[in-house]
């Protein structure tokens, strides 16, 4: 029996033990592979003229890649945002899903001078409950990988 969807959002969180102002120049498109393990090539993919946004490549380890394109990069809110618009060689089995990541100085109590980061996920009504569980997974590896690249 397929699991219910109850929600096509996921939100993911750490406290990373580092100024923001290490870990935010890391979260350009480009600059993912260095710190996401599973990244193992990064390329600015030729544009069709469809759109006036930049597509970046994402080559994987496990053989596949995904298409991203950034939507928002806010230096004043240290927020990001960008959607997957192709997965290769298997396809999107769902019609959208937008990503966001945001930073927060912790200026008070015992972590302060440390980042709080959130990330999430917005799908589309079509994503099966497999692909919200996974987007969870993905994102919780993805803040271990940015913690171990800048904590030092």
């Amino acid at each position: 029996m397929e699991a219910k969807v109850t929600s096509n959002s996921v939100t993911e969180s750490a406290v990373i033990n580092a100024p923001l102002s290490s870990i935010w120049p890391l979260l350009r498109l480009t600059e993912f592979e260095k710190f996401y393990t599973g990244i193992i090539k990064t390329e600015i993919v030729p544009s069709s003229g469809e759109t006036d946004k930049k597509t970046i490549r994402w080559t994987f380890d496990e053989g596949y890649t995904l298409d991203v394109q950034e939507e928002e990069y806010s230096n004043i809110k240290h927020s990001m945002s960008f959607n997957i618009v192709k997965c290769e060689p298997w396809g999107l089995s769902y019609t959208s899903v937008l990503s966001v990541i945001r930073l927060y100085y912790i200026s008070s109590g015992s972590d302060q001078g440390k980042t709080f980061v959130q990330w999430s996920g917005h799908y589309s009504s079509d994503a099966s409950a497999e692909v919200v569980l996974d987007g969870h997974v993905k994102r919780r590896e993805a803040l271990v990988d940015l913690a171990r690249a800048v904590e030092k």
